[in-house]
């Protein structure tokens, strides 16, 4: 009798909170289903672009294995390798056996089950953090929890629908349109399909099976994956404060950190440089040839993901020239098997271009398909920026004057890289000769990439911009680093340098964190990927009268189509619309046509309805004069567009025409 009471009490002491929880909870919804469905598409997202993480760990795993690096570098190494086999393979069965979800899954699942044994192997060398972080003094602990910290402002970034401009214009609209098109192909409308795209097969996997924001969370974790392997190859080579230090000035630039969660590629040329970087010490250390032909290939990964980062190439033959000097009886053959392997990654994007267009560096250079002369010579006129300061100078004004969104250098990459970068030739006659090998390698590597990103800018203002040279990053990263461990064994009178420099570091840390998360709350970011702000409230926050534009072109009667005149994103309103992904749709039909009937049949004939043009963007170039778009061109467009009906003028910025 006394055993069933207990039964019944201890049953009631159940039932009783659980009634009143569950009821309470009936009438106190503490979110709605909007919540609950972008919460759970958020898991997957994290989830899917950790275990594409995870399978090119893996397979670089299989393949770069034993790796005598740090266990971190080691990771970073085999995931890299394995991120860029897995873009070349999406690229192969994309455009052989074409672009399917059910395909992408069975990849996916497929490459988990094969390779789960060496992703064990992977897995292991991330705990490698708890005992770096355990064994960290105060001021490390600060500087690891201020990078995180900050990171998290752009993973939430990466959850929200995407709204940066080159992201719109073709990073995230290239997977996009090859999922509707079904199969990798030549874009007749998009210039940007003959790119090199190591990033955009990446993204095309993730935005298979988790939608655009898979692709830029699993862009997002490529941030992740620079700071464990620049960590792990700094450490390796001197003390886990100056690793920190070399960690700190890479990731207090708050454009590095932010772009991170915008579904760009240069995240993804950095890790590539990383990747070359380690492979060159590594042959500079050993003499080993496989170490040679790694660094080549990571040099045309970084190739085969934005043509600009060929600098990576240029920067590791400089560096290979270097090493060689006593022994230039072996450079031939050592230029070779670096040419060799970065030409071996390079040559499918040019192969591609070659079968779909004739040209291998299709859109550049050589007329070929939509690329007539006219385009390809609009295309050139970019002017350079700046002057000659701007190669003496260059580190100075890039870190000053370079601003987000700003002319010229257009990033802001932060203090720390050159202030610590300058104190680099402080006590070099102290370290060992391992050490004094790694300063001198990575001296040469940074230097040749001022040398080169100089020279490039001279020729044009894109060129100069600072994310064209992310692969150098890290070189540039290293010599801070070592400038932050000389200094700091320096005594100024009773001041020890150590612990002014150390609270330099983290009071910069800590005003990029604030900075990056003020961009975030300003945007309202975490509101949409949370899904407390609906798509269209928060596009039209973030991207202003762009996103009215966009609805009314897909509000348009089914069947019509709208070209777009100096409007270059697309992400939104395809496949009802064309960009102007060059914006310089308007001035090669004029230069090739000098006449609006024949202007507006051609559109006509090309199945156009519509006509979108961006009414500020004219005005804009009215008032700052630009060689690709001289003043007669843009009258005449004004002249032409008084010849069509205005078919929705869109708050005084875009307006929609009828071409029929």
């Amino acid at each position: 009798m006394k055993r069933n009471a207990t039964f019944l009490t201890a049953l009631a002491a159940f039932l009783i909170p659980v009634s009143v929880i569950t009821f309470y909870y009936v009438t106190h919804k503490p979110f709605d289903s909007s919540f609950a469905l972008a919460f759970s598409l958020n898991l997957w997202r994290i989830l899917l672009a950790g275990s594409i993480l995870a399978l090119a760990g893996g397979i670089g795993n299989r393949i770069l294995r034993p790796l005598p690096f740090h266990p971190l570098a080691s990771l970073a190494m085999q995931a890299i390798f394995g991120l860029g086999l897995i873009a070349l393979l999406i690229l192969l069965i994309g455009s052989l056996l074409g672009v399917h979800r059910w395909v992408f899954a069975l990849l996916l699942l497929g490459g988990l089950f094969l390779t789960r044994h060496s992703i064990r192997l992977w897995l292991e060398h991330w705990k490698t953090w708890k005992e770096i972080i355990q064994n960290g003094s105060t001021s490390e602990r600060w500087i690891c929890t201020l990078i995180l910290l900050a990171l998290s402002s752009p993973l939430w970034t990466a959850l929200a629908p995407p709204i940066k401009y080159d992201a719109l214009v073709y990073h995230l609209t290239l997977p996009q349109a090859y999922l509707s098109a079904g199969r990798i192909t030549h874009l007749p409308w998009l210039m940007m399909s003959g790119y090199p795209q190591n990033a955009e097969m990446l993204y095309l996997l993730a935005m298979s099976l988790g939608g655009a924001s898979a692709a830029t969370v699993l862009g997002w974790s490529f941030a992740l994956l620079g700071l464990s392997g620049l960590f792990g190859w700094l450490v390796n080579h001197w003390d886990s404060r100056t690793a920190w230090a070399g960690c700190a000035a890479v990731f207090a630039g708050s454009t590095l950190i932010l772009s991170s969660g915008w579904g760009y590629v240069d995240w993804l040329g950095l890790l590539f440089g990383l990747a070359c970087l380690i492979s060159l010490d590594g042959f500079h250390k050993t003499s080993q040839s496989s170490y040679l032909w790694l660094a080549g290939a990571m040099a045309g990964m970084a190739i085969g993901t934005k043509y600009p980062f060929g600098t990576l190439a240029l920067v590791g033959l400089s560096t290979i020239f270097f090493l060689s000097r006593r022994s230039l009886n072996l450079l031939p053959r050592r230029v070779l098997t670096f040419g060799l392997a970065a030409t071996l990654f390079t040559l499918p994007w040019l192969m591609k271009n070659v079968l779909f267009t004739g040209n291998p560096v299709y859109p550049f250079f050589f007329p070929a398909a939509e690329m007539d002369e006219i385009r390809v010579s609009i295309y050139f006129e970019d002017e350079p920026y700046g002057d000659w300061q701007d190669v003496i100078f260059l580190p100075w004004r890039a870190t000053i004057w370079g601003i987000e969104g700003g002319p010229g250098y257009a990033a802001s990459i932060g203090p720390l890289l050159l202030g610590f970068g300058l104190l680099a030739w402080i006590g070099r006659h102290k370290l060992t000769p391992e050490q004094q090998q790694t300063l001198q390698l990575v001296s040469v590597f940074a230097l040749a990439g001022w040398v080169v990103w100089a020279i490039g800018g001279r020729f044009t203002g894109y060129l100069l911009q600072t994310r064209m040279v992310y692969p150098l990053m890290p070189g540039f990263a290293a010599l801070a680093a070592f400038g932050f461990r000389s200094a700091s064994s320096l005594q100024l009178s009773t001041i020890r340098l150590q612990r002014v420099l150390s609270a330099m570091l983290l009071l910069v840390l800590a005003f990029t964190t604030v900075e990056v998360h003020l961009d975030l709350f300003k945007h309202s970011t975490p509101q949409a990927a949370l899904g407390i702000t609906n798509l269209q409230d928060y596009l039209a926050a973030n991207t202003g009268w762009y996103q009215p534009a966009m609805e009314a072109i897909r509000s348009l009667p089914p069947g019509s189509r709208t070209l777009m005149i100096y409007e270059p994103r697309a992400f939104y309103c395809l496949p009802a619309c064309k960009p102007d992904e060059n914006l310089d749709r308007w001035r090669s039909n004029w230069m090739r046509y000098a006449d609006f009937s024949a202007i507006r049949r051609q559109w006509q004939n090309e199945g156009f309805t519509h006509l979108l043009v961006f009414r500020l963007g004219v005005e804009f170039m009215k008032d700052n004069p630009d060689p690709k778009h001289p003043l007669p061109s843009l009258l005449a467009l004004e002249a032409f567009l008084d010849t069509l009906p205005t078919f929705e003028d869109i708050g005084g910025v875009y307006q929609l025409y009828s071409l029929e």
